[in-house]
C-alpha cells in the first residue's frame, strides 16, 4: 500500500457490467478471451480473486450496492415490484454530502421505476424497460437510449426481434456498431468526461453496461472473433436432473434448457465472450479519456458486475442460484498512489464493500446502522479479514442462502431444507457435493453458524431463521400451476408485440394490450406519446 499523495478528494469511477461471471477475464485464468484493457486495469491495480454478489439478480444487487445493505434489509428481492428504499442515506447522498457530483450512465435497474437513489444526473439505457413493463400505451416510457435510436430511425431493433430479453437463442445484433447499446454507453461516458463533468468538484461516475446480459446477441463487428468449437465446455457431472432438490429441474424447465443443442450452447458462449470484448473496448476508451483529461492520477476506478451467468454449468443458465457461475464476480480496483500495481487479494469480498470503500475514500462518514461491508483498502492491507461472505435470493416460496469462504461454499434452500457443500479449493467447478458426508459436518456447521450470525446482524431473521435462531426449513412447495392460461405462451421478457401464436387467433381479452389498443402497430405508440422513428439531425 502507498500513502495518499495529497488531501484532494479522489474522483470515483465505478464500471459495472450485467451478468458477467468472474472467469471471463484473462487475469482470472481465461486464456481464450480477449480483454486487454481490463487486464491492463487489473495489472495497474488490484485483483480480488474471491468477490461475490450479495444477491444474484439485477435490481437487488444494485440496491445492495447503493445502500450498503443486504437484500434482506433493503426488501429488494425482485426486479420489477420491489419497494422503494430511502435514498436519503444512499451511497450517492453520502458522496454528495462530501461535495461530489454523482452521475449515472447506462443500465441502473433501480426499483421501482423512477428511483434515483439521490444521483444528480442519470442518462439511462434500461433495455426498453419502460416499454416491456407497460400495461397500456399511455404507460410507455422511453429512456435516453430509446430516444437516441429514434433519432436514427432504428428504434425497436435493439435486439433481434426473434428473441426476448432473457432468451438463449444465439443471434447477431441487428444494429451497426455505432448504434449498439455498448458503444452508446461508452460514447456517453467519454462525452461526459470530456465535456459535461463539473470542473470545480470531485465526481462519482457510475457507468453500467447492459451486456453481457442475455440475449447473447453478438455485435456485428465481432461475429468471427471466437470459434464456438473452441469454447470451454460447461461444468457438468452427467447426473444433472437426478438431484434430490427438485427446484433445480424446475429451474431448467422454466428456462427451456432442453431446447438448446450443444452447438447452440457453444455459440451462445462465443457470443457472450464477444459482448465482453466489446465492453473491454469501451473500458479502454474510458481509461484513455481519464488520462487525457488529467484525471487518471486522482481517480479511484473499480470494475465489477452485479452477478454472474451460469452459462450451462450444471445444465443451468442465468443467475439466482448459488453456484460459482452465478455469484462469483470480477472485481478490479485501481487507485494510483494508494493501491500497489499488481496486487492480488484472496480475501472474500462483496459488492457490499463498495459503500464503505467509496465513502471512506471521500472522507465521508458511515451510517450509524450496522453495515456488512468492509473497506476494500482494509482487505488489501490485511487490516481486516473475513471468515465468509453471504449472498441471498428470495422469491416465495424459495429463500436461497449462499455462504462462501476462500475454500468452501455452503448452499441452503429453505424450500425443502436442501443443502449443498463444495470444497472450492479442490472442486472449483462444484461437481462433488459433500453436504451429506459426515467427514465434513464440522465445516458445514461452521459455515451455517457464520451465516446465521450474519442474518441476525445484517439481513432478515424473520424470513430466514426459525424460533431457535437456526436456518429455517419449510416443507417443499413445487412450482405452481401456470399463471398464463391465455393460450399465448411467450418466453419471459419479450416485447408487447412478440407472440408465439398469431394474436388474431386469440379472443380479444387474451391478446396483449399492444394488439388490442394499436393492432400491432408500434409506430402508433410512438406517435401517441411524442416519440419518432425517423432519422433526424442531432
Amino acid at each position: 500500500m502507498r500513502e495518499k499523495p495529497n488531501n484532494e478528494k479522489p474522483n470515483i469511477v465505478l464500471m459495472f457490467t450485467d451478468q458477467q461471471r468472474w472467469d471471463t477475464l484473462r487475469v482470472y485464468g481465461n486464456a481464450l478471451i480477449h480483454t486487454p484493457n481490463l487486464d491492463r486495469l487489473a495489472l495497474e491495480g488490484a485483483i480480488f480473486d474471491n468477490a461475490t454478489t450479495p444477491c444474484p439478480l439485477c435490481a437487488p444487487a444494485r440496491a445492495c450496492t447503493m445502500t450498503g445493505l443486504a437484500a434482506g434489509r433493503t426488501g429488494v428481492f425482485d426486479n420489477e415490484s420491489a419497494p422503494a428504499v430511502d435514498e436519503g442515506d444512499s451511497l450517492a447522498m453520502r458522496l454528495r454530502e462530501q461535495g461530489y457530483y454523482t452521475q449515472a450512465i447506462g443500465k441502473m435497474h433501480f426499483t421501482p421505476q423512477g428511483q434515483t437513489y439521490g444521483m444528480d444526473g442519470l442518462t439511462l439505457s434500461e433495455e426498453m424497460r419502460g416499454v416491456r413493463t407497460a400495461g397500456t400505451a399511455e404507460e410507455v416510457e422511453f429512456d435516453d437510449y430509446d430516444r437516441f435510436l429514434m433519432k436514427r430511425g432504428v428504434w425497436g431493433w435493439e435486439k433481434p426481434p426473434e428473441i426476448g430479453y432473457n432468451e438463449l437463442k444465439p443471434l447477431v445484433n441487428g444494429l451497426p456498431k455505432e448504434c449498439h447499446i455498448t458503444q452508446w454507453c461508452g460514447d456517453r461516458t467519454v462525452e461526459w468526461l470530456e465535456n459535461e463533468r463539473p470542473k470545480d468538484q470531485p465526481f462519482f461516475l457510475w457507468t453500467s453496461f447492459v451486456k453481457p446480459h442475455a440475449p447473447f446477441d453478438c455485435p456485428q463487428h465481432l461475429i468471427d472473433l471466437y470459434d464456438p468449437a473452441k469454447m470451454p465446455k460447461p461444468w457438468r457431472t452427467g447426473e444433472e436432473g437426478q438431484e434430490d432438490n427438485p427446484l433445480l429441474q424446475e429451474y431448467r424447465d422454466a428456462m427451456e434448457e432442453e431446447l438448446y443443442s450443444e452447438a447452440a450452447i457453444a455459440k451462445n458462449k462465443a457470443y457472450y465472450y464477444a459482448n465482453i470484448t466489446f465492453i473491454d473496448e469501451q473500458v479502454g476508451r474510458i481509461m484513455r479519456a481519464l488520462k487525457e483529461q488529467g484525471l487518471e492520477k486522482n481517480t479511484l476506478v473499480v470494475f465489477t458486475s452485479d452477478h454472474g451467468e451460469l452459462l450451462g454449468d450444471h445444465r443451468l443458465w442465468y443467475k439466482k442460484l448459488g453456484y460459482e457461475g452465478s455469484v462469483h464476480i470480477p472485481l478490479l480496483a485501481k487507485w494510483p498512489g494508494r493501491i500497489e500495481p499488481g496486487t492480488r487479494c484472496g480475501e472474500v469480498a462483496s459488492l457490499l464493500d463498495l459503500f464503505p470503500t467509496f465513502v471512506n475514500a471521500a472522507d465521508g462518514s458511515m451510517p450509524e446502522r450496522a453495515m456488512p461491508g468492509v473497506d476494500l483498502m482494509d482487505l488489501l492491507s490485511g487490516k481486516k479479514t473475513r471468515e465468509a461472505v453471504c449472498s441471498e435470493f428470495y422469491v416465495a416460496p424459495n429463500y436461497l442462502l449462499h455462504v462462501r469462504s476462500r475454500e468452501w461454499k455452503y448452499l441452503f434452500y429453505q424450500n425443502g431444507g436442501f443443502e449443498s457443500l463444495f470444497h472450492l479449493g479442490e472442486d472449483p467447478h462444484e461437481l462433488n457435493d459433500l453436504a451429506g458426508d459426515p467427514h465434513y459436518a464440522e465445516v458445514k456447521e461452521a459455515l451455517k453458524s457464520a451465516a446465521e450470525q450474519w442474518i441476525r446482524e445484517h439481513s432478515d431473521p424473520e424470513l430466514a431463521l426459525g424460533g431457535d435462531g437456526k436456518l429455517k426449513s419449510l416443507p417443499y412447495q413445487g412450482k405452481a400451476a401456470s399463471s398464463n392460461p391465455s393460450g399465448n405462451p411467450r418466453p419471459f421478457s419479450r416485447m408487447p408485440w412478440d407472440s408465439r401464436v398469431p394474436p388474431s387467433t386469440l379472443p380479444m381479452e387474451k391478446r396483449s394490450w399492444f394488439w388490442r389498443a394499436v393492432d400491432g402497430d408500434w409506430s402508433t405508440v410512438l406517435n401517441r406519446i411524442g416519440g419518432t422513428n425517423e432519422t433526424q439531425k442531432e
